[in-house]
């Protein structure tokens, strides 16, 4: 609705105002999506547009790949979205196992790409925010995971401190299949090509399930 374009609107005009160069605003941008808008399943999957994300304070990698994407491009810094597959052991932990099992193989994700002194660089440190992030860690470490919790660990590890370097990363490690760029990313996660459309049946199971799911997700959270 008006009102959530109008907040966010007034979001990014301040944001501006608060940061002294392109740099310092992609970062409060960077931590804002990270650590305001926390890590989390929606009834939608990935049908969500920018304003709701931002209004919600929640989502998963493509919904605040979404809203990072918008903040960016409405503060004229050039950015794209980069579409991939991911191993679904990205969700180990957080789905319970017969929505595991049920889960393909591959499962859509996403991440952005900043063109930064004439250099693109890609981010996903933004997908987790800080709590869980590190109660993943300490979980998958406890059971000799890689890849669980949202957290993929590399053979650098993993963070997500932000970084201009194209060094740090959360599931970057997990990424199978790449699906290409774009500047329109919700146009993408609505078409065919999103990896994570999903059937009628399907989508009831994961609705059916998802009070479990988001229940799992703040379970990992809170455990350290």
């Amino acid at each position: 609705d008006m009102e959530i374009v109008m907040e966010l609107n007034t979001f990014i005009q301040n944001a501006i105002k608060m940061t002294n160069n392109e740099k310092e605003l992609i970062k409060y941008y960077f931590e804002f999506v990270r650590d305001q808008v926390l890590f989390d399943f929606l009834p939608e999957i990935d049908d969500i547009g920018a304003e709701e994300v931002f209004k919600r304070r929640r989502g998963q990698c493509n919904n605040k790949t979404v809203l990072l994407f918008e903040l960016l491009t409405r503060s004229d810094i050039k950015a794209k979205v980069n579409f991939s597959t991911i191993k679904k052991s990205i969700h180990r932990g957080l789905f319970p196992s017969v929505m595991y099992l049920a889960t393909p193989k591959e499962i859509g994700h996403s991440w952005i790409e900043i063109l930064v002194d004439d250099m693109w660089i890609k981010l996903d440190g933004y997908i987790n925010d800080k709590e869980l992030f590190y109660s993943a860690l300490n979980l998958n470490k406890s059971k000799g995971w890689k890849i669980g919790h949202s957290v993929a660990i590399g053979d650098c590890g993993a963070s997500l401190e932000f970084s201009l370097k194209n060094d740090k990363f959360v599931q970057m490690d997990g990424v199978i299949s790449d699906l290409g760029l774009t500047t329109r990313p919700l146009e993408f996660l609505r078409s065919s090509n999103n990896p994570n459309k999903v059937n009628f049946i399907k989508k009831l199971m994961y609705k059916l399930f998802l009070p479990l799911i988001r229940s799992n997700v703040e379970r990992v959270r809170n455990s350290t």
